[in-house]
């Protein structure tokens, strides 16, 4: 199975651009850093090497959570309309979130809350690899085959080689996970607390999705771009779709 040695650690060096007229912009920096820094430490073996698959379905479920709970959060402020966003139970009674906005605001992101979304943040180190269009998945079929799959024994699952697949399902990634990166975004750590308070909520998407893309850069040659990116893709649309019960 495809394992990495654990990424160096390593300051976050967001491009200007994406931050560049936010208030915000040293949190933001701050709490990138320290996703990038902190991450792969939980999926570690006793070597300090993670399995690759494992770790792009871990980032791909966070990226999930923190797109629902940011778009949640702007619609709670009144700033973003609750429109076409419906929860459906599903043949067996799991409810899951469905939207197109929620779709949008993942993948593309939100340049109001200064998100460059999920799809430029993998693509873009693809494309600066030599990459090309033809070798990337494509994303409308990466919804698809995720709602093809829920409510089937294959729920959550990403669609590739067994080989590939993770070693832990995304809803119990994106759970577990959750506690080693909830600190961070908070800024709430036991001996004090981070010098600039606590990320606002409908922020999360921005540094997740940032730290997603940096940390897929630092392992793009694991394995080909069109199966790591399906794992990651995959397991983000699913982890946005969970609504805790």
């Amino acid at each position: 199975m495809p394992h990495a040695q654990t990424p160096q650690s390593q300051q976050a060096s967001t491009h200007g651009v994406v931050w560049k007229d936010c208030p915000e912009a040293t949190l933001l920096n701050l709490v990138t850093s320290e996703i990038v820094r902190n991450f792969p430490r939980p999926l570690q073996d006793d070597n300090r090497r993670v399995h690759t698959p494992t770790l792009f379905a871990a980032l791909g479920s966070v990226c999930g959570f923190t797109a629902q709970a940011s778009l949640s959060a702007l619609m709670d402020a009144g700033v973003r309309p609750e429109q076409d966003m419906m929860a459906h139970t599903l043949a067996g009674g799991r409810t899951f979130l469905f939207g197109e906005q929620l779709n949008q605001f993942l993948m593309h992101g939100d340049p109001s809350v200064h998100n460059p979304g999920l799809w430029p943040c993998l693509t873009s180190p693809a494309l600066q690899q030599g990459c090309t269009t033809q070798d990337l998945p494509d994303l409308n079929a990466q919804f698809a085959c995720v709602a093809s799959r829920l409510a089937t024994a294959e729920e959550g699952v990403p669609d590739v080689e067994a080989s590939f697949r993770p070693l832990i399902a995304t809803e119990d990634l994106r759970e577990a996970m959750w506690v080693y990166m909830e600190p961070i975004f908070l800024q709430n750590y036991p001996d004090k607390p981070g010098p600039h308070g606590p990320l606002p909520k409908p922020l999360w998407s921005s540094a997740m999705n940032v730290a997603a893309g940096m940390l897929y850069a630092t392992l793009f040659k694991v394995m080909a771009p069109r199966t790591s990116m399906t794992i990651l893709l995959q397991s983000a649309i699913f982890g946005s779709k969970i609504i805790e019960s």
